[in-house]
């Protein structure tokens, strides 16, 4: 979340077989934030290595054209969460000062 204390994030599965993110916080390391991933594993998971404004899969034109795209870019900052697919899913999880919200980046 950028405030300078290390965070963590591990892949776990929950009761129903479907993988979770868990991101522990520095700030907030005994309430780490629990994100449903779905039944598929990801790839990988990296930390950004640069930052900037990157368009989202929806502001490519890649979604869906029945509803309306909420973000066409996001500013992704260097050490963001890249979780992604070998098939070239990639989305990215954004501290946005309350909870990680996830942006989609490629589908």
């Amino acid at each position: 979340d950028h405030d300078g204390k290390a965070d963590t994030a591990r892949l776990t599965r929950g009761d129903n077989g479907a993988y979770v993110l868990e991101i522990a916080r520095g700030a907030a390391p005994k309430a780490p934030v629990r994100i449903d991933l779905g039944r598929h594993a990801p790839d990988y998971m990296v930390p950004a290595r640069n930052g900037g404004v990157v368009a989202t899969s929806c502001g490519k034109g890649e979604d869906a054209k029945t509803e309306p795209c909420p973000r066409k870019s996001v500013q992704i900052t260097r050490g963001d969460l890249l979780v992604g697919t070998a098939e070239a899913s990639e989305s990215v999880f954004i501290w946005d000062g309350q909870t990680f919200r996830r942006d989609w980046l490629s589908d």
